[in-house]
């Protein structure tokens, strides 16, 4: 485990459900896998034996490669865009219901008196998160939202946390990943950053710590503690050689 005590931060990486807010309560996912199944039943492929997967981005997947494998690259490509299409639909009507979770919104301010810079990485859609954090009072704060884009491959791969990197103009080593499954952490330390867990979401607390996190908290709830610490430390530190 990496300690981060001393690492000075420059800008905090979050992502979105389950670890800011409960968004995904609020979204009609049974819908969303209807639609997405009937989607892919027009182009001839088998459904059936591929929609035991989990989730709808785990579905859009499976069926990408049977669409592949019966078509080619290219009709999977138009397939998965218009899959995104659907999800983005079915996610603005949940937008309306979301809800911080505990500790969210005092993390947001204390990040905000230690000066960093704020980004959200996250498998929703961009257009769908951003709609959220303007209902809930904070949009202005976040420098960059990176969502789903049928042209980026998600976490754990570090395309979308390097995205959020280069637009943040951050160096990975200054940055901090925050979110709530492996996933995350493992696409944060892949782009080279620092990770803290965040249990009660997607993976429990041993998972995370499995993964790489530094840290892992009950929820945000302690954040803004870690950071204020954390900060403080990195003031006290001796300068480097």
């Amino acid at each position: 485990m990496r300690l981060p005590e001393t690492r000075v931060l420059g800008a905090v990486i979050f992502d979105f459900d389950h670890t800011l807010t409960d968004f995904g309560r609020g979204v009609d996912w049974r819908r969303a896998r209807d639609e997405l199944v009937a989607l892919y039943d027009a182009t001839g492929i088998d459904t059936a034996a591929v929609t035991r997967a989990r989730g709808s981005l785990t579905l859009i997947a499976a069926l990408d490669a049977a669409v592949a494998r019966r078509h080619s690259l290219e009709r999977a490509y138009a397939t998965r865009v218009e899959a995104s299409r659907i999800l983005e639909r079915v996610e603005l009507a949940g937008a309306l219901h979301a809800s911080f979770l505990p500790g969210a919104a005092a993390v947001l301010e204390e990040a905000g008196r230690a000066g960093l810079d704020l980004a959200i990485v996250s498998a929703n859609a961009a257009s769908a998160i951003r709609a959220t954090l303007d209902r809930l009072g904070v949009l202005e704060r976040f420098v960059v939202v990176v969502g789903r884009d049928p042209c980026r491959p998600l976490k754990p791969e570090p395309d979308m946390h390097r995205e959020a990197l280069r637009v943040l103009g951050c160096a990975a080593e200054a940055a901090l990943g925050i979110g709530d499954s492996t996933n995350d952490v493992r696409a944060a330390l892949a782009a080279g950053m620092l990770a803290v867990g965040v249990a009660g979401g997607e993976s429990p607390p041993e998972e995370l710590l499995a993964a790489g996190a530094s840290f892992v908290l009950a929820d945000l709830t302690a954040a803004p503690t870690l950071l204020a610490l954390w900060r403080a430390a990195a003031e006290d530190a001796p300068p480097l050689p």
